[in-house]
C-alpha cells in the first residue's frame, strides 16, 4: 500500500468541531419541538376536559330523570378528575346545584386561568372568563 492510501485511511471520520456543530443544531431543533409541544398538551388537556363535561352533563341529566326533576342528589362520579395541568386551578371539576338548575365548570389548561369551560342547565355550554364564576353560582354568567 502507498503512502497516499495510507494518510486516506487515516483522515476518514469526523472531526470534533464536526460533531459538536451537530450536536448543537440538533439540541437547538428539540428545544424548539419541545417549546411547540407544550402547547399542543394544553390543547389536549382542553379537549379532554371539554369531553368531560359533555359527560357529565349526559350523567346529570340521567340523575335528574332519576330523582323525578331534581338535580338535588346529583353529584360528579369519582372517576372524574381534571387533567394534571389544570390541578394549579383546582382539584376538581366543579358543580353547583340548585333544585332545578346546575353549573359544571373547569378551567381550561391553555388560557392561564383567565378562562374556564362552562355548562348549565340551560343548555348553555362554552368558554367563559372565570371572573364570572361566582361561588355558589348554578348557571354560567
Amino acid at each position: 500500500m502507498s503512502t497516499t492510501q495510507k494518510s486516506r485511511l487515516n483522515n476518514q471520520g469526523f472531526t470534533l468541531i464536526e460533531l459538536l456543530t451537530v450536536i448543537a443544531i440538533i439540541g437547538i431543533l428539540s428545544a424548539m419541538g419541545m417549546v411547540s409541544l407544550s402547547g399542543a398538551r394544553d390543547k389536549a388537556y382542553d379537549a379532554q376536559i371539554k369531553s368531560d363535561i359533555a359527560n357529565l352533563r349526559t350523567s346529570l341529566a340521567m340523575c335528574f330523570d332519576t330523582n323525578n326533576g331534581s338535580y338535588a342528589v346529583c353529584t360528579i362520579p369519582n372517576n372524574f378528575a381534571v387533567p394534571s395541568c389544570s390541578k394549579s386551578y383546582g382539584s376538581s371539576y366543579n358543580l353547583n346545584v340548585a333544585n332545578d338548575t346546575y353549573a359544571i365548570w373547569a378551567v381550561l389548561c391553555s388560557q392561564s386561568g383567565i378562562n374556564a369551560f362552562c355548562a348549565d342547565s340551560s343548555g348553555f355550554v362554552g368558554i367563559i372568563p372565570t371572573t364570572n364564576l361566582a361561588d355558589g353560582a348554578s348557571k354560567c354568567k
